[in-house]
């Protein structure tokens, strides 16, 4: 973990040192402890990259020799003889942290096994370089046995901390993973709405090309007549609707290179993109606080479908029909895609209130809505004429299979399985 050098981890890994350190392990002879705190201060090494190794040995070090010899003054022992006594782990946690820093032992995350063998070498290094110190003051007598138990309880303890460690690393992993899946869905929503957005622009582009076409027509007919005046305002509209053409181009082909600059995810595993479109739908169904219960059933889940179109034919005829259901309700997806057929069949099924009669003839037309916002104002109906003329395209269809009022509106969706990675925008 690459954190900033922060202080208050110096003082928190201090503290947890000494918390640490009154876990004796293993005691031996004359002081020299196995304790919890050597574990403890080379996991804070490997999690906080930032920390200084042999800074963090030898502050340790110290703090450790004070606290020891303060208990044994405590306990009756005279001060010059506690710290005489202790003083040799000062040596200990300051090799520890040197060796650290030459091994540079942080580098090896991927590999987990070489830490721990590393870790041996320096436990046991700074084990015997204290059993040493203390064998010239003779503290303590170093013997092949005492070394051997040291050399094994390097090696438990330190395979114990890698698996610990590990775990650590797999719970961050899995937290980057899920976060990385959520930015990734969040872009293929908003891409989704990108595409939608292109295919309702290229159209006013296209419009406001015939609209300039009929304009030119009409100010050279005015000119023939002799209406220059009349002719000449006709021309100077079509000037400014050639305009506003052009400042709509320009932004076309900016969303236009945006989405091919996603092409590379353009096309993924139905079930996924069902997962994304429910989880995004629950959101928009909570924020109007709607309970809306989902359904799905998919016959063949190991399809892949193109998920800009896909994608965006689902949401808007999803978010249809949670909009239209009051409180509570049911929304059905059901697709047809067994390995043998051509095309999708998606059939999207809600419990609302149905759409009137005297409207299902209407409900495709561009600009035709039965939205209206606090203010009165009209929504801008563009959802399911928006999908008509995206299928249409597509060589697909949509159609409103059945509307029953407060009981079951249907809508069924054919959309070719292979579709071409050029032109859909």
């Amino acid at each position: 973990m690459k954190d900033k050098q922060n202080p208050l981890i110096y003082l928190f890994l201090i503290l947890l040192m000494i918390i640490s350190d009154g876990f004796h392990l293993i005691e031996m002879e004359h002081s020299f402890f196995i304790t919890l705190s050597v574990p403890v201060f080379l996991l804070f090494l490997l999690y906080f990259k930032s920390m200084s190794p042999i800074f963090s040995g030898v502050a340790v070090g110290l703090t450790l020799v004070l606290s020891r010899t303060g208990f044994s003054v405590i306990e009756g022992q005279p001060l010059v003889e506690s710290l005489l006594l202790h003083a040799p782990v000062a040596v200990y946690f300051t090799i520890f942290g040197l060796l650290f820093w030459l091994f540079y032992l942080d580098r090896f995350y991927s590999s987990p096994v070489y830490i721990g063998l590393y870790a041996v070498i320096l436990d046991t290094a700074s084990s015997f370089s204290e059993l040493a110190i203390r064998n010239a003051l003779s503290l303590t007598d170093a013997s092949f046995h005492v070394m051997g138990t040291v050399l094994l309880l390097a090696i438990l303890r330190n395979f114990f901390v890698m698996g610990f460690f590990m775990l650590i690393l797999y719970s961050q992993q899995q937290t980057k993973a899920e976060e990385e899946k959520k930015q990734s869905d969040h872009i293929f929503l908003l891409l989704s709405d990108l595409y939608a957005e292109s295919v309702q622009l290229r159209n006013s582009i296209k419009r406001a090309e015939d609209i300039t076409g009929d304009l030119y027509f009409l100010s050279k007919t005015l000119k023939k007549e002799d209406k220059l005046d009349l002719s000449k305002r006709i021309l100077d509209m079509a000037g400014k609707v050639h305009d506003f053409k052009k400042d709509h181009q320009r932004i076309f082909a900016s969303l236009d290179q945006i989405i091919k600059d996603q092409k590379k995810n353009e096309y993924m595993n139905i079930c996924e993109l069902l997962e994304i479109v429910i989880k995004s739908n629950k959101a928009y169904a909570s924020f109007l606080q709607k309970s809306i219960v989902f359904s799905v059933s998919v016959d063949n889940k190991k399809d892949i479908v193109n998920s800009f179109v896909l994608l965006s034919v689902l949401n808007n005829l999803i978010s249809n029909a949670i909009e239209s259901i009051s409180d509570t309700g049911i929304i059905d997806i059901t697709i047809n895609n067994p390995v043998s057929n051509s095309s999708l069949h998606i059939l999207i099924t809600d419990n609302g209130p149905g759409i009137p009669e005297e409207e299902q003839q209407l409900i495709f037309s561009p600009g035709f809505t039965t939205k209206f916002n606090d203010q009165g104002w009209p929504s801008n109906g563009i959802g399911l004429s928006y999908i008509q003329q995206s299928l249409n395209k597509l060589k697909g269809s949509i159609s409103l299979v059945e509307s029953i009022p407060n009981k079951q509106t249907c809508f069924s969706v054919h959309m070719p399985r292979s579709l071409s990675t050029e032109g859909e925008v």
